[in-house]
């Protein structure tokens, strides 16, 4: 008779139950691809029927809480195994051979599955940890194996480090002490089979807690949509969502591809050419220019394409001084004359802004900005339009689409600070501005106002004194209250020390797959560094995907962090009293680890990551042409991933993709043209929704058969070390889709061809 042993917390459930396991998978049948050399025969995914047997535990681990909108995507607490298991299994090994996973809401009526189409499951990390082993938070390295990672298995939740399990008391029988078991861990988790076929295990000395880091989005519409299992309903979603939110195919959330909204900022590092820009610097770290003009004609040159001297009068000198900046400098008269100088004095340490207070400068489009910019008197600002209706400018932005804040100013004088939607009103905020003067001139309207540097808000545009050259929108209304423009520009102003001069730097063009920056989320100021990482050898490369780039970047995982709402900034969080609440749920299947029997098996290093896409294997799917049959709606990606080792074999592919627009994926040996596997996404329909049927059933949300090596029936694992793989994914076009992600995650293990002769 089975026995129960728990342990608990007031955070997370953990119980083993003994013996021999004879009842039915927790989330029901299952199943696999067909690896083109199996044998004929049926490997059952029923752990009932495992080889030998199997025992479980089960583990809760949470609680996940969130409002509409909002992605969850942070560590739980820890879960400590049930203390007999522990005592056990202390200095042996356990051989894991498979789990089960589900997301549910734990009532006195016992466990309810909460559906995928109201709390998409992105993807997870998972780790068993062992006594020897405890996580660790890393920096990101390239030169530290442990902490690169192409895909979604890991604990990466913080920009620019890993939670990954380090080693620290080795088993004295060379056992692992930790795995990891983020595989198949997105939207296809709870119906794809998580087995490993005899003789493969993953082990683990002295297992003792599990740690889980999920990311969820929740998508569940409050007002239409059951938490028990239904047809999926639309909510709002921001402007530059890809989904349909009406018609027949609106059966998925837009928000599950992390749109890049208005609450979001990109600061991108770089143009598409070759520039030059005029500059100072603070002094302290940074003097002068990284790059620079290194002849006086270089020097000319540069300053005559300058945007802020254009039209100006340039005298040009050169010499050697010890009293200006090395290399090329230009200075502004009073007059607005411009003096540039090549200085061949390359030891000169002067700093390029030494002795500067104060940058300024005039710009006049359909609106005529005035702008000084002081570290130790904040911000002046001047603006000149039409008196009876509004005018604007929006600061260091060359679009609506990049939320730009916004200065506005109504056919009446009343002066409002927002942030710009994505052509909206977006938000109004809360003022920073003082109103030194507002008067009426021949129809044209003047306001003087001043404000500090920094912003009240990380919503409120930060100045900085030291950038020279700022981007800006401006848009003049046809009415006295702000609304959709009548006109609009872009523009850009220049500000100018009078103090002392500037140099001019060389700024070299950044070709595509290499611009990065940064990504601010708006309402708490949290900046996100951008992550380039295409190669070009995959077809997203040559093919230019937008997310290869932080300037053609639309969305996908790098605009997706834990509270983060994926709604624009003028659309409100609704139902922020119905918070959903639930727990993440898994069942581990067990045997005692014996090395006559067992083989071990490995997934988590980068190197079980074979990701053709961008950061984290992601890309965003373009659109078929107009008129295209849906059956032709198909678009394909390829890359080639080339396995480390000299005797890895692959024992399980699992594929990561999203729904609704993942297809298949193919792995073929690249040198013999031989197809390893091909795992073809399996969509739910809905019909089995009702009290009896498969809970997970959802309309448009896929589940991923595996391809499996083992035993017979199943074809012995095929080496992989050194073998050039050509990775195929294939997905559905009808609609254009942003972060889809092609992403195998195998298992593989170290062992001799001649095992399975």
């Amino acid at each position: 008779m089975a026995r129960l042993r728990w342990c608990c917390s007031l955070f997370a459930v953990a119980y083993a139950v003994e013996g021999k396991f004879t009842g039915p998978n927790m989330n029901g049948k299952y199943a696999l691809a067909r690896t083109p050399k199996q044998r004929e025969g049926h490997w059952s995914t029923d752990f009932k029927d495992y080889p030998g047997g199997v025992e479980y535990f089960e583990v809760y681990t949470g609680p996940v809480k969130s409002t509409y909108g909002e992605v969850f995507w942070t560590q739980l607490p820890e879960v400590t195994l049930p203390p007999d298991l522990v005592k056990r299994f202390d200095g042996k090994g356990m051989a894991v051979v498979g789990f089960e996973a589900d997301q549910v809401r734990r009532t006195p009526a016992g466990d309810i599955s909460v559906p995928i189409n109201v709390a998409y499951n992105h993807h997870y990390g998972a780790a068993l940890l062992g006594k020897g082993s405890s996580m660790q938070r890393l920096r990101r390295d390239p030169k530290d194996p442990r902490t690169v990672h192409k895909g979604c298995g890991s604990f990466g939740s913080e920009a620019g480090f890993v939670k990954v399990p380090v080693e620290h008391t080795p088993s004295t029988h060379g056992l692992p002490t930790s795995m990891i078991f983020g595989y198949a861990n997105g939207g296809e988790f709870r119906k794809s089979y998580h087995g490993l076929a005899p003789p493969f295990a993953q082990v683990v000395e002295s297992p003792n807690r599990i740690s889980v880091e999920p990311m969820q989005i929740d998508t569940w519409n409050r007002d239409e949509m059951s938490l028990t299992g239904g047809p999926f309903v639309p909510g709002p979603v921001p402007k530059n969502a890809r989904a349909p939110v009406t018609g027949p195919d609106a059966k998925y959330s837009g928000l599950l591809e992390c749109p890049l909204t208005s609450r979001i900022r990109k600061h991108t590092a770089a143009g598409w050419n070759d520039s030059s820009a005029a500059q100072i610097f603070s002094c302290q770290k940074v003097k002068r220019c990284n790059r620079a003009p290194s002849t006086p004609e270089g020097c000319f040159s540069a300053a005559r394409q300058l945007p802020g001297l254009s039209g100006v009068s340039l005298r040009t000198d050169q010499g050697n001084s010890s009293t200006l900046p090395a290399s090329c400098t230009v200075s502004r008269s009073a007059s607005g004359d411009a003096h540039v100088f090549f200085n061949s004095n390359d030891e000169s340490q002067v700093c390029c802004g030494s002795g500067v207070d104060k940058i300024a400068g005039e710009q006049k489009s359909l609106v005529t900005l005035r702008l000084s910019l002081s570290a130790k008197h904040g911000a002046d600002i001047t603006m000149t339009g039409p008196d009876g209706v509004w005018f604007s400018v929006g600061f260091d932005a060359d679009s609506m689409s990049n939320s730009p804040y916004a200065i506005v100013v109504e056919g009446d004088g009343q002066v409002t600070e927002h942030v710009l939607g994505v052509h909206r009103a977006g938000v109004q905020l809360n003022t920073s501005l003082q109103v030194l003067s507002n008067s009426v001139t021949a129809g044209m309207r003047t306001v003087v106002l001043q404000r500090p540097l920094q912003g009240l808000t990380p919503q409120h545009h930060t100045f900085d004194a030291h950038k020279m050259l700022l981007d800006f929108i401006n848009a003049v209304g046809s009415g006295p209250k702000f609304s959709y423009h009548k006109s609009k520009t872009a523009s850009s102003i220049s500000l100018w020390p009078a103090s002392a001069p500037a140099c001019i730097c060389s700024i070299p063009a950044v070709p595509f797959g290499h611009g990065g920056g940064t990504i601010e989320y708006l309402p708490t100021g949290e900046s996100i560094g951008f992550t380039t990482s295409c190669n070009p050898t995959e077809s997203i490369w040559t093919n230019h995907n937008p997310t290869c780039d932080l300037r053609t970047y639309q969305g996908g995982l790098q605009t997706c962090h834990h509270g983060w709402h994926l709604l624009d900034a003028d659309q409100s969080v609704p139902w922020q009293d119905q918070p959903l609440e639930y727990w993440m749920k898994f069942r581990m299947y067990y045997q005692e680890y014996d090395p006559a029997h067992h083989v071990m098996a490995t997934y988590g290093p980068d190197w079980t990551q074979w990701g053709i896409g961008a950061n984290t294997a992601e890309y965003d799917v373009p659109q078929c042409p107009p008129g295209t049959p849906v059956e032709q709606c198909k678009h394909e990606i390829t890359g080639v991933v080339t396995p480390v080792g000299t005797d890895l074999h692959i024992v399980a592919a699992h594929y990561h993709c999203h729904a609704p627009t993942c297809l298949a994926i193919e792995i073929w040996n690249k040198q013999t043209g031989e197809l390893l596997c091909r795992e073809a996404a399996r969509y739910g329909n809905g019909t089995d929704l009702l009290p009896g049927g498969d809970r997970f059933d959802q309309e448009n949300y896929i589940d991923q058969p595996p391809c499996l090596w083992g035993s017979p029936p199943l074809e012995p694992p095929p080496l992989v070390s050194g073998i050039p793989l050509l990775i195929k994914a294939v997905t559905n076009s009808t609609y254009s889709h942003l972060g889809e992600m092609a992403l195998p995650q195998v298992l593989l293990a170290s062992l001799p061809d001649s095992l399975f002769v």
